[in-house]
């Protein structure tokens, strides 16, 4: 999630640029720390979720 600058981002293009360039820094980092393996996983495990649900027993 990107927070825009006060009164949105294009009222304040230079903010809104200096913050996705930092949240966009920061995500990869956090891909990059990942073994390539879990990223895989991770990935895998997302899709095969697609189309499953819950349901509550009433």
């Amino acid at each position: 999630m990107v927070t825009e600058p006060v009164g949105g981002a294009h009222r304040d293009h230079a903010q809104m640029m200096t913050t996705l360039k930092r949240v966009l820094q920061d995500q990869l980092k956090e891909v990059q720390s990942k073994p390539m393996d879990a990223l895989l996983k991770e990935r895998f495990d997302r899709l095969m979720s697609y189309g499953r649900f819950k349901e509550d027993a009433a």
